[in-house]
């Protein structure tokens, strides 16, 4: 009797730790290009929010927000906030009132703001703790994962996998927090991916809320004065642009609200590079600014440093990854198998991962997984 006892409780015990941790599928939705902006993300909308309740899905990201910029301030920047959404590109501006619309119908508008949703899209951009790998493997096959980390509690509860559809067709795909309308990972198939990792110009793993306030003033200026918010500008990128050196151009060209490291793969033989960037251009101040796959070097990795430069002690989850990938031949490689894998070791994955996404363009394989749900 006590045994059985023990082996009910160690049972129950188990399956107590993997509801508090588990990894499960990100729930899939579209997003209608045809239909009206203000109309795109009511699905999306209205599923977490039902779901999870707003204090666990926008109240988390909100109170994020507030931990670097006070109610009150954020409420003096309500007038340059909501100019500022005014100036985003394309259709983003109605996009994101038509969210703030669909929160307000579900009776929370009294909860956020307009500026505030819209202090939202920028905040995603600037500080993501992320790893990114782009390798190919000797059969010529060319794999793209990604893990994103974030400091924001409950984040897993606004994550989606969407697909982009125009005249009823995928045009592109990405992984999402819902609320925010750019994109920070996403794949174009048949033709590209991409991945976004923060690159940070101050002491990244040692920052102070100051340094990190001051991150974000610069790039709100650079916002006010042409910089591209990165997010929407991958989300356009992804739109118009259906091949892999034609995107490569374009991600080296922009010039963006923040610097930032763009891992991107294709389709064919060496189609796979990270992108080194200042906001105006690739850093080739060590002559790597692009950092290609070569015949030699099969992948290629980037977390949140510089590759030419050494990570600091407490945060080096570069060199755990690569010594995972050492251990794949080039023979064996594969995306589910040991990309997965080392997207998947301590201290790679860790407590503040939000979601792996593997993708191959050519195969039109695109996957997320939310990693740390209900953490």
């Amino acid at each position: 009797l006590i045994m059985k006892a023990f082996v009910a409780l160690t049972g129950l015990f188990s399956l107590l730790q993997l509801s508090h941790a588990a990894d499960v599928a990100a729930p899939k939705f579209s997003v209608n290009l045809d239909a009206p902006p203000s109309e795109r993300w009511n699905e999306s909308v209205n599923y977490m929010i039902s779901t999870y309740g707003f204090d666990h899905s926008y109240q988390n990201v909100l109170d994020y927000v507030y931990s670097y910029l006070p109610p009150p301030v954020v409420q003096k920047l309500e007038p340059l906030l909501l100019d500022l959404l005014r100036e985003f590109p394309g259709e983003a501006g109605e996009e994101i009132k038509g969210i703030h619309q669909t929160i307000t119908d579900l009776g929370y508008g009294d909860q956020i703001s307009l500026g505030e949703l819209t202090a939202i899209n920028l905040m995603y951009e600037f500080t993501v703790f992320c790893t990114s790998i782009v390798a190919e493997n000797s059969a010529g096959e060319l794999f793209h994962g990604r893990n994103l980390d974030y400091s924001i509690s409950g984040l897993q509860n606004l994550t989606a996998q969407i697909d982009f559809t125009r005249a009823g067709e995928t045009v592109y795909k990405g992984t999402e927090f819902v609320g925010y309308v750019g994109l920070l990972t996403g794949m174009r198939p048949g033709g590209w991916s991409v991945s976004v990792d923060q690159r940070a110009t101050y002491d990244f793993a040692n920052a102070t809320k100051k340094d990190s306030l001051s991150g974000l003033v610069e790039n709100l200026v650079s916002a006010a004065t042409g910089g591209s918010t990165l997010g929407m500008f991958l989300r356009n990128t992804l739109d118009t642009e259906t091949s892999f050196a034609d995107a490569l151009d374009k991600l080296k060209k922009e010039k963006l609200i923040a610097p930032v490291y763009l891992t991107v793969a294709g389709t064919d033989h060496l189609e796979g590079a990270v992108i080194t960037r200042n906001r105006l251009r690739p850093d080739q101040s060590h002559r790597e600014g692009v950092w290609p796959l070569t015949e030699d070097d099969h992948f290629r990795l980037v977390t949140n440093y510089d590759h030419w430069d050494d990570v600091p002690e407490d945060d080096n989850r570069r060199d755990p990854a690569n010594d995972c990938m050492n251990q794949y031949d080039f023979e064996s490689l594969s995306l589910t198998g040991s990309i997965y894998d080392c997207l998947s070791t301590a201290p790679v994955l860790n407590k503040g991962t939000v979601y792996t996404t593997l993708m191959n363009p050519k195969q039109d394989f695109f996957e997320t997984t939310i990693r740390n749900q209900n953490e």
